[in-house]
């Protein structure tokens, strides 16, 4: 409905010419892909992928296509901003890409490339996660400055 409500704008003088991709689809829609709407994408980050459906973590390793597929719907859901299939525990198929569903299957199979672009992710996230874990464990204290007593300290030295 918002490429026929753009297209319809347009075709009244209202609107610019919708922005399209080199596929001819709308860039809003088919602009970032759907790894970049994922909440789990921050596990593919730091390497933390699902063994199985019921983790919550990455989905790559399962069948997932979300990294490499365009399409928004992560972000703006199917219906009233509910939906898309990495947002109800699924994985990403690729059902709005070209020349689905024969590219994309067998569904549920990790996807070509996928098992090199994982490790490498595996393998840098796990010092990403290291470092993380470092920064969190110099900030995640009080100051010395902060104690209970009767005086007010602040950490403040007036001149």
């Amino acid at each position: 409905m918002d490429t026929l409500t753009w297209m319809l704008y347009h075709a009244a003088g209202t609107a610019p010419r919708p922005p399209l991709d080199g596929m001819l689809r709308p860039e809003w829609i088919f602009g970032r892909t759907v790894h970049d709407g994922c909440e789990r994408a921050s596990d593919y980050e730091q390497g933390n992928f699902a063994k199985d459906f019921n983790e919550p973590k990455c989905h790559a390793k399962l069948g997932c296509w979300g990294p490499v597929v365009n399409c928004n719907v992560p972000k703006r859901g199917w219906m009233a901003g509910i939906g898309g299939c990495p947002n109800v525990g699924g994985i990403c198929i690729g059902c709005t890409m070209p020349g689905f569903p024969d590219k994309f299957m067998p569904f549920m199979d990790e996807p070509p490339g996928a098992r090199i672009s994982t490790m490498t992710s595996g393998l840098l996230g796990g010092v990403v996660r290291r470092l993380r874990t470092i920064t969190a464990q110099t900030l995640d204290k009080e100051p010395k400055w902060r104690q209970r007593s009767a005086e007010l300290t602040s950490g403040h030295l007036p001149r």
